[in-house]
């Protein structure tokens, strides 16, 4: 086996030449309750809903409960070639064609609701991700160590955003519920010449399928990618390229609703989970002399240098006109 990445809730190794296994050891993502060996059950149900439709990986095996022998879950998949996205306009076609194959599936199939409770249905998108926001800025704002005007800028978002909380209704007026992978940052997608592929889906749900296309444009996911900013028609050509791979013009006047009134709240609640984060990182890996903890202390120098012009951006979507 061959090491290829050690991140902070996975490490995943290369099997032979066409086999990924993925071991769960942590998890940030406050719905496991800290138990990291949900996660590897949790993405095995996924899988096995995508099981067919070319759109991730194809699980192969999995060890769902810890063992004597080794205390952690894994799964084992085929590995997929290609390489993270890097935002060229091919690639945003490419990524915006596999997120309107992913939001069509429950027209095709009826197998969505069977994935329940394992993945979490959410109803209320706004008022959820409010919360969420709003509990991960919380060890920011209250720690000693905060920055008054950093505090202050949380306050403010949390504040505009609860007066948008009221425009909930509207989804339900437009309905359409998909799975939706939820975190689209640049190592979450392998592309190649043919296809983009989603992995890692421990942030998926049941719900509106601006959760992606919101995530997948907030400035927060985009900076990620070596402190890119996507340009406001790169933006406007991948939503265009999307609304059209859907081939249904009904459904995309309902996609266009759900963004427009959920598509924020990714880009608040990753901005908030940054502040907060600042303060965990710096407890796990202040002082720590691995590559991997100055690689995350120095990006996280990184957040906190972007984060007025990150603020700003995030409260300029805010501030768009609803529907």
């Amino acid at each position: 086996m061959e090491l290829l990445a050690h991140g902070e809730a996975n490490v995943i190794f290369r099997l032979n030449s066409d086999r990924l296994v993925r071991v769960a050891v942590n998890t940030p993502n406050q719905r496991f309750g800290g138990d990291f060996s949900r996660v590897t059950a949790f993405e095995a149900s996924i899988l096995g809903y995508l099981q067919g439709t070319g759109l991730g990986h194809q699980l192969l095996d999995a060890q769902l409960q810890p063992s004597v022998d080794f205390p952690y879950t894994y799964s084992i998949t085929n590995y997929l070639p290609g390489g993270p996205l890097n935002y060229s306009r091919l690639q945003l076609q490419q990524c915006a064609t596999t997120l309107a194959r992913l939001h069509r599936l429950p027209l095709q199939n009826d197998r969505l609701y069977q994935l329940m409770p394992l993945v979490q249905r959410v109803s209320q998108p706004l008022s959820l991700f409010f919360q969420e926001a709003w509990d991960y800025a919380q060890p920011y704002i209250t720690s000693s160590d905060a920055d008054p005007d950093v505090v202050a800028m949380l306050e403010i978002l949390l504040t505009k955003a609860q007066t948008r909380l009221a425009a909930e209704t509207l989804l339900s007026d437009y309905p359409h519920e998909c799975l939706v992978h939820s975190d689209h940052t640049y190592e979450n997608w392998v592309i190649n010449p043919q296809q983009a592929y989603l992995i890692d889906w421990e942030w998926a749900e049941i719900g509106s399928p601006a959760g992606d296309l919101g995530h997948f444009l907030s400035p927060v996911t985009v900076r990620r990618y070596r402190n890119y900013q996507l340009p406001a028609e790169d933006k406007q050509f991948f939503l265009n390229a999307y609304y059209n791979a859907l081939d249904d013009a009904d459904l995309a006047q309902t996609m266009g609703v759900h963004f427009a009134v959920f598509g924020a709240f990714p880009a608040l609640r990753s901005l908030c989970w940054t502040a907060g984060y600042w303060v965990t990182a710096r407890r796990w890996y202040a002082g720590a002399d691995s590559s991997s903890a100055v690689a995350r202390m120095e990006r996280l120098q990184e957040s906190q240098r972007q984060f007025s012009t990150m603020w700003a951006e995030v409260m300029a979507l805010l501030e768009e006109p609803l529907p």
